[in-house]
């Protein structure tokens, strides 16, 4: 059975905030929040979580007064929060307003401030028994409309191919729809999970299973699921990669060889003061970065020093 795809619609660094906030702060006696001083509530997208969890933690350390609550959701549903919920000041989300969600917005008279924080991969996983270790963008379009189901033709035993969807909220789910699909038809999935955290459990238990999850999940889940190399069939000639099979790398992801690559953005309301807004310009600063680069990810507002690789992206 098919069904039609469907997804929903609808540099700044630390001590910039902070003397900002400072002034201000000196002119409003009655405010006591500072961009290091405070509470703040934070949404995030659950499939980024390890990195602002890591996040979160070095910016309490280094600042003692500020506590920040973090709480995750998938990417549309912390978008809409944003939206509609006042408390929700600054969000985490994989992927960057859509066109439906930046008119909301425009009629709403919402003004908030957009940053990017990094670039992200969405890795293709097969259970570690799997002998397939490559998949071209074009087989994998088939495996998801049904028309190839069976492991035998993209290089494993022959076996079923179980396909495990993510929920249509995420982010993962838009980037495979829109990069994969193409708005084409996809057939029914064996399952499909809430979460990051689901998609790898359900992968690592199901020997046929593939499946799609955020590269940042990878870091500290190595051995649990077996990560499949793409092509990159839409490269320009230029970028001499035609033929070639890339990992979810970070290098390959800088390079644009990886196809499958999101950009991670947060988002805030106008308020200069909140230990929210102290949080953003961190993980844009220069040590926010780094962990950014440990956690697997794109750095997006520092400079990124390539490393030569294997073939095999190790």
């Amino acid at each position: 059975m098919k069904s039609k795809l469907s997804y929903p619609k609808l540099t700044v660094i630390v001590a910039v905030v902070i003397s900002v906030a400072g002034f201000f702060e000196g002119c409003m006696k009655e405010r006591t929040e500072t961009a290091t001083k405070g509470r703040s509530h934070i949404v995030c997208d659950e499939s980024v979580y390890p990195l602002f969890s890591a996040e979160k933690d070095t910016f309490e350390d280094l600042y003692p007064d500020a506590k920040l609550s973090l709480d995750t959701a998938r990417s549309r549903e912390a978008i809409v929060q944003f939206f509609n919920v006042d408390s929700t000041k600054v969000i985490a989300t994989s992927r960057r307003f859509n066109d439906e969600e930046l008119a909301v917005a425009k009629r709403t008279n919402l003004e908030y401030r957009e940053y990017k924080a990094a670039i992200n991969a969405i890795a293709v996983i097969a259970h570690p028994s799997n002998k397939a270790t490559q998949i071209r963008m074009s087989q994998l379009d088939s495996v998801l409309r049904g028309i190839t189901q069976n492991w035998k033709a993209v290089g494993g035993e022959s076996h079923p191919i179980a396909v495990c969807l993510p929920d249509q909220n995420s982010g993962a789910f838009e980037t495979v729809a829109i990069d994969v699909l193409h708005g084409e038809k996809y057939a029914s999935p064996a399952a499909v999970t809430r979460t990051s955290a689901e998609m790898l459990t359900w992968v690592s238990k199901h020997p046929n299973g593939l499946g799609f999850v955020s590269a940042n999940w990878l870091t500290d889940n190595p051995d649990s699921v077996k990560v499949l190399e793409l092509d990159n069939p839409t490269a320009p000639d230029s970028l001499g990669i035609k033929g070639q099979f890339f990992s979810p790398h970070p290098a390959y992801v800088y390079q644009k060889f990886y196809p499958l690559t999101v950009d991670v953005y947060m988002y805030t309301k106008a308020d200069i003061y909140s230990p929210g807004a102290g949080f953003i310009a961190f993980v844009i600063s220069a040590p926010g970065q780094k962990i950014v680069q440990k956690h697997g990810l794109v750095p997006a507002t520092m400079p990124v020093r390539l490393v030569q690789l294997n073939q095999k992206g190790s």
